[in-house]
């Protein structure tokens, strides 16, 4: 009993474990899915600004200024999302090492259905625990029960 009730809840940290990681995944997937637009916009002002500071001509640093301005005050409205983005994209890097490519969105939907089997799983193995765990509890009270009764049966040895 003992043995299936470790067994159990082995099994119960792992599954949580993972959801746990499934959780994380998902969680950056929407960041990096809702930062994607801000993220490219962003950087399409700033090659603007970069283009403009190359150029030459007679407003040409005045243009440069104006690119550059935009390009700021775009990334201070939209800060929050950029930075959600960047983090996401670091983090699926690492999460994902090979298999993640930018332009491609990662594999939410798959994640999500992992998710929910795991989610099933981890309710039967918390039933299972928690009725072994009642079965443990029962037997140790039927132990200590016949445990006394046996004392009670000795005959008592009498100090000297």
């Amino acid at each position: 009993m003992y043995d299936r009730l470790h067994d159990t809840g082995e099994r119960l940290k792992k599954v949580e474990r993972r959801l746990k990681t499934l959780d994380e995944h998902i969680r950056q997937s929407e960041n990096f899915k809702n930062g994607r637009r801000q993220k490219a916009h962003y950087e399409k002002l700033y090659a603007e600004y970069k283009t403009a500071r190359k150029s030459t001509g007679f407003f040409a640093e005045r243009k440069a200024k104006k690119a550059l301005y935009a390009a700021r005050d775009y990334y201070e409205s939209n800060r929050t999302e950029i930075v959600l983005y960047d983090a996401a994209e670091r983090y699926l890097r690492d999460a994902l090492q090979g298999h993640f490519d930018v332009k491609k969105l990662p594999p939410m939907t798959k994640w999500k259905e992992e998710r929910a089997a795991k989610t099933t799983e981890r309710k039967s193995l918390h039933a299972d625990y928690y009725r072994l765990r009642d079965e443990v509890k029962n037997a140790e009270a039927i132990k200590r029960n016949v445990e006394q009764l046996t004392r009670a049966d000795e005959p008592r040895r009498e100090r000297i």
